[in-house]
């Protein structure tokens, strides 16, 4: 495997398409992390309404706001992304909650 390059390192597009290539494949590694840790939690809460908890929401939001700007990324790209990421986690996790309880 091949070292890492930094982005005024790369010279060519496919030099940049490679590095891009490498961090999609940690966040994959990482969302697939994230997602058996958001699966264990539907497996601990016992009513769908539990799924979305506002004031957990905006906690989050505000330390990837936060952490953004500390990386010098767009706070609201950030923001949707992860607003995103966590409706479909609850959408998911009211899915396994509601068919535990029909069960």
């Amino acid at each position: 495997m091949t070292e890492a390059k930094s982005p005024q390192d790369c010279a060519t597009k496919d030099d940049v398409r490679a590095e891009i290539d490498r961090i999609d494949q940690a966040l994959l590694s990482l969302f697939a992390e994230r997602h058996r840790y958001v699966t264990r939690m539907a497996q601990i809460k016992t009513d769908p309404h539990e799924a979305r908890d506002p004031a957990r929401i905006e906690a989050v939001i505000e330390k990837v706001r936060t952490r953004s700007l500390a990386l010098d990324l767009d706070e609201d790209q950030a923001e949707l992304v992860w607003r995103t990421l966590i409706d479909w986690n609850i959408n998911y996790e009211k899915g396994i909650i509601a068919a535990r309880r029909r069960s």
